[in-house]
């Protein structure tokens, strides 16, 4: 299973925006130093991005939504003349599919994890590159939106955490499906780069650094794996019903064919377990 993960791994390729994908986005940003603007407007034209508006603050860019339609817009997640929150709850007032990426030398400063909260779909770390650029608003656009666990998390870890976890769960799905579908090997690769988009996202803004979120992560998965609630939980009892049923069969019946079925039943579910336990093993090769 190892060497399988690793050769779809190295197969793998994040999501692509065509060239017919970037002459429909429009890109509006909103940077209130100058020569930032120009330097990132200069990459965007580099990258084929056509439609380009600029704003120096977040007011000036909710005139801009007034004035034409937008589909990106890029911002500093640090206040101008209107707090951040308060320009991007604004914006998707206008336009709830606009895709609002935040930028910032400090993330963790800037409360840009409160922004994917509220629905931004990514971020861009300051100083940027045209590829990290690129590479922000195609996973924006094309990738799969954070996961709806983070809004119902108790802090901070414990939905980055799940965030990590829903995206493990995702592969290691996918990887099972593909033993048996061409259709869902070619979904492995953007399902690779989900994950490690994830992982990407729980690093930088772990609260207490990578080591706390790691005992999280470890506590989150101890849980899961207890009560009939979970996944494991439930695998567990369905194993000892399917023991005791089978020693009652067989001494009633003396048949075994269902036995067999069960066993066959049991290898399955084991193999399941195996999978999600090695694709979450691929978390720390995604990370690196």
């Amino acid at each position: 299973m190892t060497s399988d993960f690793g050769k779809l791994y190295k197969r793998s390729t994040a999501p692509t925006m065509s060239a017919t994908d970037r002459k429909k986005t429009h890109v509006l940003l909103v940077e209130s130093d100058a020569q930032i603007r120009q330097t990132m407007r200069q990459s965007l034209h580099g990258l084929a991005y056509e439609n380009i508006s600029e704003a120096a603050d977040h007011a000036a860019a909710i005139q801009k939504f007034e004035e034409r339609h937008v589909t990106h817009v890029i911002f500093e997640a640090k206040q101008t003349k209107i707090p951040a929150k308060e320009f991007l709850r604004r914006a998707f007032e206008m336009d709830p599919k606009l895709i609002a990426i935040p930028t910032s030398y400090e993330p963790t400063i800037d409360d840009v994890f409160d922004l994917l909260i509220m629905g931004a779909k990514g971020y861009v770390v300051k100083p940027f590159t045209a590829e990290s650029l690129d590479d922000a608003i195609i996973m924006a656009t094309k990738g799969e939106p954070i996961s709806d666990s983070i809004l119902n998390a108790k802090n901070r870890n414990e939905a980055l955490s799940a965030l990590v976890l829903s995206a493990v769960d995702k592969l290691a799905t996918i990887l099972r499906q593909a033993k048996k579908f061409d259709t869902a090997k070619h979904e492995v690769p953007a399902k690779v780069m989900t994950l490690k988009r994830s992982v990407d996202i729980a690093r930088t803004f772990a609260k207490g650094g990578p080591v706390v979120l790691r005992d999280t992560l470890v506590d989150m998965l101890i849980d899961r794996s207890e009560g009939p609630a979970t996944r494991l939980g439930r695998y567990r009892q369905r194993l000892e019903k399917r023991k005791a049923r089978k020693e009652e069969e067989a001494q009633l019946s003396g048949e075994t064919e269902i036995i067999e079925h069960d066993e066959l039943e049991d290898q399955k579910e084991e193999q399941s377990k195996n999978e999600t336990s090695e694709a979450l093993k691929s978390t720390e090769t995604v990370a690196t």
